[in-house]
């Protein structure tokens, strides 16, 4: 029986477009943004040609997110410019999960069997250049911080984190070592990159997982996490980062980050219902009027160092507090009814994939309490690539197909 995410005819053309699709997807996660560009400006003719996609019901969560965004921009300082800003919702999350999670140009099946092996290839690289080039080396390993294929530190932690639950344990035993190997070299990939938010996310991740797995299964992600736990402990300068977390004097970094959620909570109280305007932080006039009526004492006090400076002219770090700067209460709730929407979805099915997509959604809950994810778009194409193709396998278990 053909499923709506499978081709009905079997011509050659077609099945050489999905070999090659197919692939392209398992490389994906791991090219830089200009290679997924291209990549998905494919996924998109592909959908249009298929436009009923465009109307499956579990796009509706963002269909609503994205009329949020475009309504509430239609009040701020930069109407044009805000509703501009929102093609990023279309492009990096609407059309990478529609076409995985329903696309008929792929073969999920292979995606989730090959995926291990692409993963082990470039997290095994990242980490063989990061130990050859001495820090400092501009491309792979910058400011002590192993980068990878994906650009910033923090975005390839990201990145990384939302693939984790793609690499599901078959019960088969080739399967599984490979698995096995791809998530304990994507944890020494988030260990160096000193991500201390994903540190929690990946560990609440595996926990969730022990709790849920059968018990042959508990074993892999009991060793997985004492595996990431070591890691992260037998390493001087991820203990050294991981000690500058806590608000004590002499760290000025969680400081700044809770003064900038204050300071974006004063402005949500200026603009509950509509915000500032989507993703109009990052415009400079903008931001420098806001900043300077906004911001607490202890904030400009932070902003006279130029590196934290930097950081708070980029986001507030809170996927929450800058849904409410952007959107007001609308964009913060349509963010939440998304999360909601598929948690309820996933806790619906008792089987493995619904677990992993609950535990996908975990990942980018808890990290979206310290980061601004949601908007970055290596880390958030690769979350609805994800999400895709777990709501895809969900809902043929739901259907029988």
């Amino acid at each position: 029986m053909k499923t709506s995410g499978e081709l009905d005819t079997i011509s050659p053309l077609r099945e050489n477009i999905r070999t090659v699709l197919t692939i392209g997807a398992v490389l994906f996660p791991f090219l830089p943004n200009t290679y997924r560009t291209f990549y998905l400006c494919i996924a998109l003719i592909s959908l249009i040609f298929r436009f009923h996609i465009f109307t499956k019901r579990d796009a509706i969560p963002f269909y609503i997110y994205l009329l949020a965004a475009i309504l509430t921009s239609l009040f701020s300082l930069n109407p044009l410019k805000a509703i501009r800003n929102t093609k990023g919702i279309f492009f990096d999350i609407l059309v990478p999960f529609l076409f995985f999670a329903f696309s008929p140009f792929l073969n999920r099946q292979k995606i989730t069997r090959l995926l291990p092996v692409s993963s082990i290839i470039f997290s095994a690289a990242a980490l063989l250049i990061y130990f050859i080039y001495p820090p400092g080396f501009h491309i792979f390993n910058r400011n002590h911080g192993l980068v990878g294929f994906l650009g910033g530190k923090l975005t390839y932690a990201g990145a990384l984190s939302f693939l984790i639950p793609l690499l599901y344990f078959t019960g088969e035993r080739k399967q599984d070592i490979l698995t096995l190997i791809a998530i304990a070299l994507f944890t020494l990939n988030i260990t160096f990159n000193l991500s201390r938010t994903y540190y929690i996310a990946v560990i609440v991740f595996l926990l969730l997982m022990i709790i849920v797995s059968r018990s042959k299964i508990r074993l892999f992600y009991g060793g997985l996490l004492a595996f990431f736990i070591i890691s992260i402990v037998t390493n001087q300068r991820s203990l050294d980062y991981l000690s500058k977390m806590l608000p004590i004097e002499e760290n000025r970094s969680p400081h700044a980050r809770i003064e900038m959620w204050k300071t974006g909570l004063r402005i949500f109280k200026k603009y509950p219902l509509t915000g500032i305007g989507y993703e109009l932080w990052s415009d400079h006039k903008i931001f420098t009027a806001l900043i300077n009526e906004f911001e607490t004492p202890e904030l400009h006090e932070i902003r006279e160092d130029p590196k934290l400076n930097r950081a708070v002219s980029g986001h507030l770090h809170s996927n929450y507090i800058m849904a409410m700067v952007n959107g007001g209460l609308p964009l913060l709730f349509s963010l939440l009814f998304i999360f909601l929407y598929f948690l309820a979805i996933f806790c619906k099915t008792a089987q493995p994939w619904g677990y992993l997509g609950i535990g996908l959604l975990s990942i980018m809950i808890i990290a979206g309490f310290f980061e601004y994810n949601f908007s970055d778009a290596e880390v958030v194409q690769n979350f609805a690539m994800a999400l895709g193709i777990i709501t895809h396998r969900v809902r043929c278990n739901e259907n029988n197909c």
